[in-house]
């Protein structure tokens, strides 16, 4: 997004280019928005085909974060009787290479333990979201010669022994587990996420650094917030005891401009490209299907640590649009027919947020409005691990988009 951002602005910038609708024009030469990003996604998707890979081998402490929980995690996780796989797009080589950096450190005695006997089942070359479809053949693959072998692997997959390819069919086959038998780990959001939730019914946990900045900013901003549901309310009150016969327009124009500006105000305090989650007081499409296929998210899988694997994760009951507008505690509505005599409850666009949410965040390790917190994030932002369970039926993939 960011370096699309930067490109159109070379071209809108440059005297040579003249601006025109849908794109930029240098005498008969003609690039729609559309051509540009095609161009941008392209270079990205050659990148991490070939330079971008090889860079990072050559200088993994510079660009790979490395965190001595890992593991412990995975240890944990195994220790109390769950199987452990590593599901990659990545080949061989660069699997590896980053997983030796990441898990051989010498123990106590001076061993170093081998990468591969932190996991059960190991598969690369995955070629995600292609996986949770038809998928690719299954092949074993020598990790001294880094040569697959030839023909479908049909046999059990053995602990420690590293596969390339296959597709999740053929895997949960031969490990034995299916559905919510899996929670799946993973941080892109379709690839990772929605389609192992619609294909296959898999848990899902979604892995969003942003989320720690996310936090903040909701902490730290909180009157912008608040200043901004004030207002959503004010802008529904202006409409109070009005009807189909109401001919008058109330004056709102600035009341209007003033949501804009807080609402910017608000995307400016998330950095340069606003918040992954909102947009104004409204959520995003990302934001949508986080909460829709993702059963956790957070900004950390070591967050799993502050929890027994026995641990049901729950998200707080959400409103419909209808039931937040008349909260419980309305002492005015008693019947139905109490209900029909006030017209500017049911008009009002959104209650208090304190009404319509739960706390957001508690002093100790609880739930939160979307999630689970734990102590030492940074300074009075508290750790946390956002959930989600969808249990509705998942709709047709054509319909939802």
């Amino acid at each position: 997004m960011y370096i699309l951002a930067c490109v159109i602005h070379i071209f809108h910038n440059d005297p040579k280019y003249t601006k025109v609708e849908h794109g930029v024009k240098l005498d008969s030469v003609y690039m729609s928005y559309h051509s540009i990003h095609e161009d941008v996604d392209n270079v990205v998707n050659w990148m991490h085909q070939g330079v971008l890979k090889k860079r990072t081998m050559e200088n993994l402490e510079k660009y790979v974060e490395k965190n001595p929980e890992l593991p412990l995690l995975l240890d944990k996780l195994r220790s109390r009787g769950a199987k452990v796989f590593l599901l990659t797009n990545s080949d061989f080589t660069y699997s590896q290479a980053i997983m030796t950096y990441m898990l051989e450190e010498p123990g106590e005695s001076g061993e170093v333990r081998p990468w591969t006997s932190y996991f059960d089942f190991i598969l690369t070359d995955a070629k995600k979201p292609l996986f949770f479809d038809a998928g690719t053949i299954l092949r074993a693959l020598d990790e001294n010669t880094g040569h697959l072998s030839i023909g479908h692997h049909i046999g059990p997959l053995q602990s420690g022994k590293i596969y390339s390819g296959g597709s999740c069919e053929v895997f949960t086959q031969l490990i034995g587990a299916r559905g919510k038998d899996v929670l799946y780990a993973g941080d892109h959001i379709f690839g990772d996420i929605l389609k192992s939730k619609k294909k296959v019914g898999w848990r899902t946990f979604l892995v969003v650094p942003e989320l720690t900045n996310e936090i903040y900013v909701w902490k730290k901003k909180s009157s912008l917030f608040d200043r901004l549901q004030y207002l959503d309310n004010k802008l529904a009150d202006a409409y109070k005891d009005m009807n189909i016969e109401t001919r008058e327009q109330p004056d709102v124009a600035n009341l209007r401009k003033e949501i804009r500006a807080v609402a910017q105000e608000m995307e400016r305090s998330y950095g340069l490209l606003g918040s992954i989650f909102r947009s104004g007081s409204r959520h995003t499409f990302f934001s949508a299907q986080a909460m829709r296929y993702a059963d956790i998210y957070s900004f950390s899988c070591f967050n799993l640590l502050h929890y027994p694997l026995c641990y049901m994760f729950r998200a707080p009951t959400m409103l419909m649009p209808h039931e937040s507008t008349v909260p419980h505690s309305d002492s005015r509505i008693g019947s139905f027919a109490d209900l029909e005599e006030t017209p500017c409850g049911l008009r009002r666009r959104s209650y208090a947020v304190t009404s319509a949410n739960p706390t957001f965040i508690r002093p100790e390790v609880s739930l939160t409005a979307k999630g689970i917190m734990n102590s030492n994030l940074i300074e009075d932002v508290q750790e946390g691990v956002e959930t989600m369970f969808d249990t509705a039926e998942v709709e047709d993939e054509e319909n939802y988009k």
